[in-house]
């Protein structure tokens, strides 16, 4: 597609005689100046910035309205927000991206200038032109990193008679970058929170989980050494120490796994594996746990089934989510669990019952998941590192999860 030309500055300035140019220069300058303050001032959130850029754009550029768009994936079109005299125009309007001039934008995926809409033969025809007559149209993509975020776009009815110059060209570009900038920064410091709130909870973690062990170990280990102890008595101290200990190996060991697995430093060794071998294998795991209770494990599995997967990691993730399921039915529950072919696809479900009378309101939150207050994080990281996503669904009486893995 052949798109007008942004007009060398010389000859843009040259192209109105009855502004001296020294007067054009001074305006050239004080706009790039206005761009460069307002590029460079700390905004509280999104909102301030994309009015004050809009406003800015407006009187920098001479056109009536302004709008900062978001492009979704399924090529929707967003206003973020509109600076505009036009009544039909409102924030948060959602419009199919090509009902709109910034479809061209999204195409070229560069900055685009058109002084008069109504001479372009592959724009006269366009929905928006034919009923809003909006005939000058400046925009420019917003990069957020390397993913298209949006749009910062200019457009008036009345057209530019000299075009749009290289400086306007430069200026836009400028302030779009600014704001992809401003997105970037703003998704990172939301990441640094929740990074920070999360070691926080790590923190109440481990001072919850290893006070309890070490604790009994402490304890234990004093009533070993009075004096008088008969050799029965200090051998049953022993065997009692041997399960409050394992539990806080159990716990650290649990921390290094989540840490590795954050970083990245642990890599999947992938082989075919059977659905049905992997859940017996789980179910056996965790056969201690529902010893001397009526708590019961069914299962299904549709003969045949094999995935592609790391044996180990899908083992402890499966193991994990038993561990939990178990825990927290009540007496009499049954935990139900599935590897079945759902749309050519291997669907693995835990399902049991939740006892919502035994203090367990958080139940199945990142706070109280398993033995370890991050279980369900390392089950998810595990399962992201497969390209694999969890999915839950909790109500009154039951808690699900589900992921699914495609046939081998």
């Amino acid at each position: 597609m052949e798109y007008p030309s942004f007009i060398e500055d010389q000859r843009y300035i040259g192209m109105d005689a009855t502004v001296p140019e020294v007067e054009q220069l001074r305006a050239m300058l004080n706009n790039l100046t206005r761009i460069h303050l307002l590029t460079a001032d700390k905004f509280e959130s999104f909102d301030d910035l994309i009015r004050e850029y809009l406003l800015a754009g407006i009187d920098v550029f001479g056109l009536e309205t302004g709008i900062v768009s978001e492009i979704k994936a399924d090529e929707t079109y967003r206003v973020c927000d509109v600076v505009s005299p036009l009544d039909v125009l409102q924030k948060d309007q959602i419009f199919d991206l090509n009902d709109t001039y910034c479809r061209e934008v999204v195409r070229s995926h560069r900055v685009l200038g058109f002084p008069k809409v109504g001479e372009l033969d592959f724009m006269n025809c366009h929905p928006v032109y034919q009923n809003l007559k909006l005939e000058a149209y400046l925009s420019a993509p917003i990069y957020v990193g390397d993913q298209l975020f949006g749009t910062l776009n200019f457009t008036s009815t009345t057209p530019r008679i000299r075009g749009f110059s290289n400086h306007e060209h430069n200026l836009i570009e400028l302030m779009a970058n600014s704001i992809g900038a401003f997105i970037l920064l703003r998704s990172k410091n939301e990441k640094l929170i929740a990074l920070n709130e999360r070691m926080k909870q790590l923190v109440g973690y481990v001072a919850h989980d290893l006070r309890s062990p070490i604790g009994s170990i402490i304890s234990l280990a004093k009533l070993g050494i009075r004096e008088g102890v008969s050799k029965e008595r200090l051998q049953s101290i022993v065997n009692t120490m041997i399960d409050p200990a394992e539990k806080a190996l159990e716990f650290v060991s649990s921390i290094l796994e989540y840490a590795a697995l954050g970083s990245g430093k642990i890599t999947l060794t992938k082989s075919t594996v059977s659905a049905q071998s992997m859940l017996e294998a789980a179910v056996k795991s965790v056969s201690h746990l529902i010893g001397g209770s009526d708590i019961t494990i069914e299962y299904n599995c549709t003969p045949s089934l094999n995935i592609e997967c790391d044996p180990n990691r899908m083992g402890q993730t499966m193991t994990n989510l038993l561990i939990n399921a178990v825990k927290y039915s009540p007496e009499g529950g049954v935990v139900l669990l599935s590897a079945v072919d759902k749309d050519g696809e291997c669907e693995i479900k835990v399902e049991n019952s939740v006892d919502i009378s035994n203090e367990r309101e958080n139940y199945g939150s990142r706070k109280v998941y398993g033995s370890v207050g991050f279980g369900l994080d390392i089950v998810n990281e595990v399962l992201n590192a497969h390209g694999v996503k969890l999915q839950e669904l909790k109500t009154d009486t039951t808690y699900t999860v589900a992921f699914t893995f495609p046939l081998a």
